[in-house]
């Protein structure tokens, strides 16, 4: 995270690196969800089993109350000033 400090005003403004990871987790979400989607067609259509459908659907349903509480957090922090920048220590 790169912090900008002018006058009374701080702005978090994302590495490019976090920006990197963050469109490759959306874009990886994504793609488990439209791969979810297209297999629970071939088994609906198939006539098989629901069962292991339903538990990836629900996996996915976790990942994404996690991932809206992680920016929910992040956000919070933001707002209230607190620097989260990463920070290796010698």
């Amino acid at each position: 995270m790169i912090v900008r400090q002018q006058g009374g005003l701080t702005e978090f403004i994302p590495s490019p690196q976090e920006k990197r990871e963050g469109v490759l987790r959306d874009h990886t979400l994504r793609m488990l969800e439209n791969l979810d989607a297209r297999l629970k067609r071939i088994e609906e259509e198939l006539g098989l089993p629901l069962k292991e459908a339903d538990a990836f659907s629900k996996v996915m349903a976790r990942i994404h109350r996690e991932e809206a509480e992680a920016r929910r957090i992040n956000e919070k922090m933001i707002a209230a000033g607190v620097n989260h920048e990463e920070r290796t220590e010698s």
